[in-house]
Formats: structure tokens, sequence, C-alpha cells
């Protein structure tokens, strides 16, 4: 008579699935320690005398507001991201003038994040671009001196009679994005949220209407997120 053989099991084989379902546990834990972690623009950044709830907007027209009949970007953006919003553009500058500007601004102000917003009227008026680029690093470069987070903008494509000058904002655009690449400045890529949105710009084609100045403060509350 054939006795039967105990049954002994296959430790290896329950350690390695032990040791999978283990790991799954320990991954999916980490995840969600991960997704609630993530952290926000100015997380663990020294920002020396500044003030982290201050953030200052040099830009043009497309800032300073007065087309869409309604509040101009800015102060919208102001309400949702819960920080005081110093709008500080002028209609019809170029970048070069935001670069003559900067300094005075960061000294004054002290503000912690700079959101440079510039390159539309350097395209209508045909300002070279090697100056363009120039006077944007200018900005980007002053503001980290000063400890303050600079945040950049694509130029957005223009409309109607102004279509003309889309060759000059992409040849702008590539140089703004080579910049934030190079420096690793936060990008907010108004020129693809616009492009095809004609819908969304006031009747010259340049400007916002009251949806697109809500449109673009949405898009710089994302990336203050």
């Amino acid at each position: 008579m054939i006795k039967p053989r105990p049954y002994r099991p296959n430790t290896g084989l329950l350690l390695t699935v032990f040791t999978s379902i283990l790991s799954l546990h320990v991954l999916l834990f980490t995840g969600c320690l991960n997704s609630s972690s993530s952290k926000k623009l100015g997380d663990g950044h020294d920002f020396g005398e500044n003030d982290r709830n201050v953030v200052l907007v040099l830009g043009d027209s497309i800032s300073a507001g007065g087309f869409s009949g309604g509040a101009p970007w800015p102060a919208r953006f102001a309400n949702m991201v819960g920080k005081a919003v110093v709008n500080d553009s002028i209609g019809g500058a170029t970048a070069s003038v935001g670069a003559s500007r900067v300094q005075g601004g960061l000294n004054s102000r002290k503000p912690g994040f700079l959101i440079i917003f510039y390159g539309a009227n350097d395209a209508i008026q045909g300002v070279d671009v090697n100056a363009t680029e120039n006077a944007l690093r200018a900005m980007v470069s002053a503001a980290k001196a000063n400890q303050t987070i600079p945040v950049m903008a694509t130029v957005m494509p223009m409309e109607g009679g102004r279509r003309i000058y889309n060759g000059r904002v992409d040849r702008i655009n590539e140089r703004i994005r080579v910049i934030a690449s190079s420096e690793r400045v936060k990008l907010v890529n108004l020129h693809r949220t616009f492009r095809g949105k004609e819908d969304e710009y006031f009747v010259d084609g340049l400007h916002p209407n009251d949806r697109g100045e809500e449109l673009i403060a949405l898009e710089f509350l994302d990336a203050f997120k």
C-alpha cells in the first residue's frame, strides 16, 4: 500500500505572491501621498524680503484692460488666486519698455511673483526679435536676482486684419519658449489656448473680450496651482 505524501506548501511561491501584494500596496499608498502633497508654485522658495502673496503684472494693453467692458484679467486672477495682484501694465508697451521698468517695480512692490506678458506690440511694430528676446531675458534675470519668481506667457495669435502679424508672433513665441526652458521659468501658453478661438476676442482681433479675459485669468491660475 502506497502511503500518501504529506502536503508541503511551496514556500517560495507563497513568498513571491506575498511580496508582490505588499509592493502593490506600497505603490498605491505612495501614490496617494504624492497626489495630496503636490507642490504649488513657490513652495520651498526663498523669497527674501519679498511678499509671496504679491504678484506684479508687467504687460501691455492686453493686461491693462479697458476693451472688454469688464474687469481686466489681472483683477479676475486676483480674485481666483487669493493674492494681491498689482497690475502695472501700460498700453502700447513693448518688451523693452518692460525691461526699463522692471527693476523699479521690483524695488517698490517687492513681489513674490512677476508675470511677464509682452510681445504683441513688438510683433505689430516690427521690433527685431533679438531685441525682444534680450528684453524678456533681462526681466527674467532681474526677477531672479531679486528672489522673485518670474512667470512668462506666450503671445496670443491675432485675428481679423491683424493676422498679418502672426508670422512675427510665431517667431517671438519661439524665443519665449527658449527662454522659459533655459531659465526654468513657468510658461503659460496663451498662444495655444487662444488658437482658433476668434470668438474670445474684442472686435479689433487683438484684445480679449469678456470671455477672453476670464480665460486668461484661468490659465494663469492653473500655473500657480
